[in-house]
């Protein structure tokens, strides 16, 4: 009331109400553990937990966070009106599930774990069960190449054949039906997939896949990613004073101008007296918030 173009963002680990309100939760636990994520991205249900990569729900919830802010100053350039924009981990995170969620709440096999292929199965090599084409094979140089054939209809028989694979001899005709495949058959042909890729290293694969329009990627590692060409291509890294090595910036570019990062980042509550100085707070004020408790 007092402040009505006020825009007042507030980002929590929960949101402001349910039982978990007022529990500690960080990127790993209310965006990986909480929401399932971190199950789901097991091997198997029987493997045991997985290596928790930081900052993927930080960053998640912050972009969603800064595009809200954008929104709501749009709202008030239109209305005249501010209001609160309230962000949280466990929210980004269940974002993230959206699909696979939907998918088991709609009745869709693979989300329920039915079927030849689902969400449950197994990715461990030897016991996995794939569609081939749109699959992870490992080369002889240890190299992981992701196949991208989504359409396994539309991509198989190029994949075959940069394979040097007839369809009948892995499925057993020339017209196989691939949807009565069971999951027994479908694992057996990734077996002999994965032993064809075992068989070349990434660099002998490579002008292969390219000849045959094989979709794919490599599977990288993130150590190597400074050095990855479309990494420089997309002009994603920058310089910055004072520091001994380049920065990421902001991973949406505007026409009209650039998020670039000048100064490495403040520590934390730096700038707070200087914010609540410039709306309004005098030194009593910020005094009486320091003894609460509220800032350092």
């Amino acid at each position: 009331k007092e402040f009505p173009r006020l825009i007042y963002a507030h980002f929590t680990a929960f949101g402001r109400d349910g039982p978990k309100v007022n529990d500690p939760g960080y990127d790993y636990g209310a965006f990986w553990a909480n929401t399932g994520i971190g199950d789901i991205v097991r091997t198997s249900d029987e493997s045991s937990t997985v290596r928790v990569p930081a900052g993927f729900g930080d960053n998640a919830s912050a972009t969603q966070l800064a595009g809200w802010i954008g929104m709501a100053l749009y709202h008030r350039e239109v209305t005249g009106e501010g209001q609160l924009v309230d962000a949280t981990l466990f929210r980004a995170g269940l974002n993230s599930m959206t699909q696979l969620i939907m998918q088991y709440l709609g009745g869709n096999p693979f989300g329920n774990s039915k079927g030849a292929r689902h969400v449950r199965s197994t990715s461990r090599f030897g016991e996995r069960v794939t569609m081939v084409t749109n699959a992870t094979f490992l080369c002889k140089d240890n190299v992981l190449v992701q196949f991208l054939g989504e359409d396994m209809r539309r991509h198989v028989k190029k994949t075959m054949k940069a394979l040097g694979v007839s369809i009948k001899d892995l499925f057993g005709s020339d017209q196989p039906r691939y949807s009565s495949f069971t999951a027994d058959q479908w694992r057996e042909v990734t077996k002999k997939i994965d032993a064809v890729m075992a068989s070349k290293t990434y660099e002998e694969w490579k002008p292969i896949l390219k000849e045959h329009d094989v979709w794919h990627v490599v599977v990288q590692r993130f150590e190597n990613m400074m050095q990855d060409e479309q990494v420089h291509a997309t002009g994603m890294l920058v310089d910055v004073p004072g520091l001994k090595h380049k920065l990421f910036k902001a991973p949406i570019y505007m026409g009209a101008d650039q998020a670039i990062p000048t100064r490495n980042a403040p520590h934390f509550g730096q700038h707070t007296q200087e914010i609540l100085s410039e709306i309004g707070y005098n030194d009593e004020a910020l005094e009486r918030l320091r003894k609460a408790g509220v800032v350092r």
